[in-house]
């Protein structure tokens, strides 16, 4: 073979390298997760849900079975461990606050690692993953926030289980309460005691998932004084007592 023709053969090699990474590159899965990452940072939900209608979750797993070796589960639970991962970035680059990205991260690990079961990482864990990390998104990004806002749902997070009232709030950064109130539920889309709530409910579902506590304990662990109000709170927000989600978990996660 003479040189010119050693030359087009190479660079024809590397054309068709090029195509097939590009090729590689636009491969549905990775436009899918980059559609369900977007949807996540943004906190669409409406996205997101539409996203996830695209998502065949068979082809999922034939695509680790054929691509992976071992325990199809355990295969599945390393997509999911990705998965976690990646979702948290996501809702990270959408403005969640560390603690709150570190309890769900946290509480979906637990899942994953405790759940033998790959029928309910299929139908109850894998979309709620994305669900979590955009409803985060949704309700604590701090994105389009004032300075002083950032400035308190930061100080709320770092003293989440201490005594937090509207008035000591509006005391530590010179503002009246009622406008404080006003201007929290305008840049948060929450009222203050319902967003200290909502942060603090997150805390004890995490401490659920880490199954070292009994339910009174969880309740003064994650800020709340009363327990009858603990149970209130926690059933408007989650749609179950502490009671029923506790007592579900065994059955979710260790069948």
């Amino acid at each position: 073979m003479k040189n010119h023709e050693k030359k087009e053969a190479l660079r024809e090699v590397r054309i068709n390298k090029l195509k097939e990474l590009t090729s590689d590159a636009m491969n549905y899965r990775y436009l899918i997760q980059d559609q369900l990452s977007d949807a996540i940072t943004a906190g669409n939900s409406q996205q997101l849900e539409e996203t996830l209608t695209l998502v065949n979750v068979k082809e999922v797993l034939n695509y680790i079975e054929a691509n992976n070796v071992g325990d199809l589960t355990d295969r599945f639970k390393s997509h999911l461990v990705t998965v976690n991962t990646y979702a948290r970035i996501s809702a990270k680059n959408g403005g969640v606050l560390p603690l709150y990205l570190h309890l769900i991260f946290e509480r979906f690990s637990m899942i994953i690692k405790d759940t033998d079961s790959l029928d309910y990482l299929v139908d109850h864990v894998y979309f709620e993953i994305f669900r979590e990390y955009c409803h985060a998104v949704i309700h604590f990004s701090t994105s389009g926030y004032s300075t002083v806002m950032k400035e308190i749902v930061s100080y709320i997070t770092e003293n989440l289980t201490g005594e937090l009232t509207l008035t000591n709030i509006a005391s530590i950064y010179g503002m009246h309460p009622v406008h404080l109130a006003r201007k929290f539920k305008q840049e948060t889309g929450n009222t203050f005691i319902g967003y200290v709530n909502q942060q603090r409910v997150y805390l004890a579902k995490y401490y659920f998932h880490l199954g070292e506590h009994q339910l009174s304990e969880v309740a003064n662990l994650a800020g709340f004084n009363s327990h009858s109000y603990f149970t209130k709170v926690f059933k408007k927000i989650t749609g179950q007592t502490p009671t029923k989600y506790l007592k579900e978990l065994p059955d979710r996660e260790k069948v």
